[in-house]
């Protein structure tokens, strides 16, 4: 038998190859964005109102993956800006974004912000990734976000057999099948988290019995 044990965004099973050694580790919880393109020309405060009355807000970026799925909401043959959630108060006023987000991710085009003509207090984005700070009164595209959950769960699983490729996949098929009689929403996706080496299930070693400092057992009630 081998002890694998892998990063799955979803819960466990069982089959006659494969037990799952129960119960699965909660590893984390995270909250992940999920952005949404407006096609509706409005000016930024519009694009405002509008988000956060039918999503949460508009968009925010962390980072340059969290801003790429946001360049991935905006349709291929777009060409023009979008506004998103950045914008100031006056020329002199630090940028902010819409959610009071803390982020301090920029990805301004070069010679951006310059504020010309001295009215370009909110940012709009390209669809090829570049920043450019425009008159909040620019009729534009939005794109808006929402929060969903990802969760992130640890399972430990015993079996005889690779439990890499192609295995893995009818393991999720599995595991996927029964969540969704049970647990999950219709609109839960599962996926496997892929280590360095390419693989999913790494191998667990064991210490030696001769190596283990014997401890006693404490048993909580719940």
């Amino acid at each position: 038998m081998f002890d694998k044990s892998a990063d799955l965004k979803t819960s466990a099973f069982q089959n006659p190859a494969i037990v799952i050694a129960p119960p699965p580790a909660l590893s984390s919880c995270v909250n992940a964005r999920i952005f949404y393109f407006i096609p509706e020309h409005k000016n930024w405060t519009e694009a405002q109102t509008y988000c956060r009355l039918h999503r949460t807000d508009l968009a925010t970026a962390d980072d340059q993956m969290d801003y790429d799925e946001l360049l991935k909401a905006i349709p291929k043959d777009f060409t023009d800006y979008v506004w998103f959630g950045l914008y100031r108060t006056d020329g002199t006023a630090p940028w902010v974004w819409s959610d009071q987000s803390k982020s301090v991710f920029r990805s301004w085009g070069i010679g951006q912000p310059n504020n010309s003509g001295g009215a370009q207090f909110c940012v709009g984005a390209s669809p090829t990734g570049p920043w450019n700070d425009l008159e909040c009164t620019y009729q534009l595209a939005s794109v808006c976000y929402t929060v969903k959950k990802r969760t992130i769960v640890r399972l430990e699983v015993k079996s005889g057999h690779q439990l890499n490729d192609p295995a893995k996949t009818e393991i999720l098929q599995q595991i996927g099948k029964i969540l969704t009689e049970k647990v999950m929403t219709e609109d839960a996706k599962l996926s496997w988290k892929t280590h360095q080496d390419g693989n999913v299930f790494q191998e667990k070693t064991h210490p030696k019995e001769s190596d283990v400092t014997q401890q006693p057992c404490l048993l909580k009630t719940i």
